[in-house]
């Protein structure tokens, strides 16, 4: 580990960044492709194997919109940003000389 790194870098938050990354991309990706593969294997399938294939189509749909629905109440929920203060120039109001 590097010395002049360790109080600048947050080495748990980063790791939280790089899970959430990829099962956020990687994870509903590989979930959409196994969802369209079960689609198409239970079309082409008998009776038993055709429930096999609409249930794995079943879970990773569920996963998709999972995924979908957690990432919109991330955004939605997201902590508020402080507001600044305000500058001097604002808080105190300019005159126009009277003539």
């Amino acid at each position: 580990m590097l010395a002049f790194g360790s109080d600048l870098i947050n080495g748990a938050a980063v790791w939280k960044i790089i899970l959430a990354s990829l099962v956020g991309g990687a994870g509903v990706a590989i979930a959409f492709g196994v969802l369209l593969l079960g689609l198409s294997r239970a079309r082409s399938s008998q009776a038993g194997q055709r429930t096999l294939g609409y249930g794995v189509a079943a879970i990773s749909a569920a996963f998709c919109i999972a995924a979908v629905v957690f990432g919109l109440i991330a955004t939605i929920d997201k902590p508020a940003s402080t507001p600044s203060p305000p500058s001097k120039s604002a808080a105190i109001p300019t005159q126009r000389p009277t003539v």
